[in-house]
């Protein structure tokens, strides 16, 4: 049954298999040529042909039932094309010209790839990391769609850490459907650029909001390449740098309360993570522990408020109302002499435009976060990779499934 299964594989390519040898799970199949079948040259598709010299060359092919490793044997024909004047090695059609191994077989490991580390997979296969990733590259090149630009509404900026030292690469997501479009190297105004230059002027035209958070060279990109979207400043972000600056009072108040020897700063000590979660999502214990800190340190109780306070923000449904809100709450913030907030405050305010898009589009850069963890998970399964481009086709095929 698995011999038949081989035959029918080459059967009306011009060849026919012959069984050379066989070993537990492994077999050599070689190709004898039909001497009916013509060469056609690929460039002009003459029969025209003078071969110059025919020698054997061997490919991988998948496996079938339990042989699972199958070579092929195959007559490799370097031939010259009266027609146009080229020389040319030929091959069975269904084998790769430079892999030494079938498109089929290609195809397999790929798929295998999708759900193994690369090195369990040529370790398994008997091939090396290089030549398995080389693979799955060619594959992936071929198969994966190229991304839909003439729909695209919502556009996700951000840049991602993919190597150490801090090598980063902008990212780009279609925040409708969460299709990955774009990723290069560098995270400065001309990389974002070099995206936005790519779309025509009927795209560009529906592109509606962007988001992504207030580093300033996406920004320009986005100010010069598509003046007429919105920009939304991610909240996130923006709460992350609210956090911050929260840390930075509470670290003051604990280096002050050291300085003192009061015992407040025993219970400032270990409740950074407490003092940024949100109240459903602490237990009874951290609730009870921070209540005795905002009890006894005024600051950090009032820095606290006005932090919860500024989360109702994201809130509200109308935009004048939202930055009545806001205003106030600056007003708040400087009214309380905490110069950390007071910095942020006013960061706020002098971005109020761009913080308040959110409302009328409610979009956040939040799908990107979550590819830190798909990244992480490529680069794992391919042992590190340096070649941005398959990681990009990696990424990707985990967004278009």
């Amino acid at each position: 049954m698995q011999w038949t299964a081989v035959k029918k594989r080459f059967q009306d390519k011009g060849y026919k298999p012959r069984l050379r040898e066989c070993k537990d799970n492994r077999w050599l199949v070689q190709l004898i040529r039909d001497r009916r079948f013509k060469y056609h040259c690929p460039a002009c598709g003459s029969t025209r042909l003078r071969i110059k010299r025919t020698y054997w060359a061997y490919a991988r092919d998948e496996g079938i039932g339990t042989k699972t490793r199958i070579g092929i044997l195959y007559p490799a024909v370097t031939a010259y094309c009266r027609g146009c004047a080229k020389l040319g090695t030929f091959r069975p059609p269904m084998i790769h010209k430079t892999a030494h191994a079938t498109r089929r077989y290609m195809q397999f490991i790929s798929e295998e790839c999708q759900d193994q580390p690369a090195n369990a997979v040529a370790e398994k296969y008997g091939h090396s990391v290089t030549t398995i990733c080389e693979w799955d590259k060619h594959v992936l090149l071929n198969k994966l769609p190229p991304p839909n630009l003439d729909k695209l509404r919502i556009l996700l900026v951000d840049e991602k850490a993919v190597r150490r030292r801090h090598h980063y690469v902008t990212v780009v997501m279609n925040g409708d459907t969460r299709e990955l479009i774009f990723m290069k190297e560098g995270k400065k105004k001309e990389t974002l650029l070099d995206f936005i230059n790519r779309l025509s002027g009927r795209q560009k035209s529906r592109v509606q909001a962007v988001g992504m958070d207030r580093g300033g060279a996406y920004l320009a990109a986005v100010r010069e390449g598509l003046p007429e979207a919105d920009v939304v400043f991610d909240k996130f972000h923006l709460i992350q740098n609210m956090n911050r600056a929260l840390d930075e009072i509470r670290r003051a108040e604990y280096m002050s309360a050291v300085k003192s020897k009061s015992p407040t700063a025993r219970l400032i000590q270990g409740q950074r993570f407490n003092l940024f979660r949100l109240s459903e999502n602490r237990s009874e214990a951290q609730s009870l522990r921070l209540q005795e800190l905002l009890e006894a340190n005024k600051n950090l109780s009032t820095a606290h408020l006005l932090c919860e306070q500024l989360r109702l923000l994201w809130d509200y449904r109308h935009k004048g109302y939202a930055e009545r809100y806001l205003r106030d709450w600056v007003s708040w913030v400087e009214e309380s002499e905490l110069q950390p907030l007071i910095r942020f405050g006013k960061g706020l305010w002098r971005d109020r435009e761009n913080i308040l898009s959110y409302i009328r589009h409610e979009i956040t850069t939040g799908p990107l976060e979550a590819f830190n963890g798909t990244i992480e998970r490529v680069l794992r399964r391919a042992c590190g990779m340096r070649d941005l481009e398959y990681l990009y086709l990696k990424i990707r095929q985990e967004t278009v499934k």
